[in-house]
């Protein structure tokens, strides 16, 4: 029920949207630009932009639809290239208790990097109206992703080389994780993790997948051992 509170929370979302939107609408348009790039027609590329709805695995099969791979292949790499989500949905799952079966269904297609760091700096400020800031956020930022594929589908070829598009993407997630920096130990999981995936070389982008783990383990054994540290200075 949207409640006049639900709908500020909502509002708030698809504000905290905004200053995701340069990258977002970028990336957008280099996917559409991709697809479109391999032979794919237009109502083919766009279908694969509202689909699967996820920037890293649309540009894998993009690639790998390019190289000729069959299509179970394309299938399970765009799986294990998504796979970063199952600890997302787990994370964010107890704030949406009480929400429709239907409800988490569209949430957990929604579901992108980041809505989920911004959902989750809303989520370690206390609030309790994660449902509606997510779907503030989550839906604007589907809408601006598909205007963007749309306009890589079509204008993608006039997009200047030169244009520092990769800069700019990664600026945005540099952006989306600082507010979540708020320790030592969240700093050490974000160095740890992204050092990780740099580094690391594994196929399928698994890199990926070892890097969140490796954070993750990082940040939960450093909140375990300074304040231990602390305590007893």
């Amino acid at each position: 029920m949207l409640t006049p509170d639900n709908r500020q929370a909502l509002l708030a979302g698809a504000r905290a949207c905004i200053p995701l939107a340069p990258g977002v609408l970028l990336f957008g348009m280099v996917c559409g630009a991709a697809a479109a790039g391999v032979g794919l027609t237009p109502g083919q590329s766009f279908a694969l932009s509202w689909l699967v709805f996820a920037g890293s695995s649309q540009i894998v099969a993009t690639q790998l639809f390019a190289a000729g791979a069959p299509g179970w292949v394309v299938v399970l790499t765009g799986w294990v290239v998504n796979l970063r989500f199952m600890m997302y949905s787990a994370t964010l799952a107890q704030h949406f208790r009480g929400t429709t079966r239907l409800e988490r269904w569209l949430a957990g297609y929604l579901l992108t990097d980041q809505a989920f760091a911004v959902t989750l700096a809303r989520v370690l400020d206390g609030r309790k109206d994660i449902p509606w800031f997510f779907l503030g956020i989550a839906a604007t930022l589907w809408v601006f992703w598909q205007v963007a594929s749309l306009a890589g589908i079509f204008l993608g070829a006039l997009v200047p080389a030169s244009w520092s598009i990769d800069f700019v993407v990664a600026l945005t997630f540099i952006g989306v994780l600082a507010p979540l920096l708020r320790d030592r130990a969240m700093a050490a999981a974000a160095v740890s993790g992204g050092l990780t995936s740099v580094y690391l070389v594994l196929p399928l982008k698994l890199n990926l997948m070892a890097a969140a783990l490796i954070g993750a383990a990082v940040g939960i054994a450093l909140e375990k051992l300074w304040p231990k540290s602390r305590s007893g200075a």
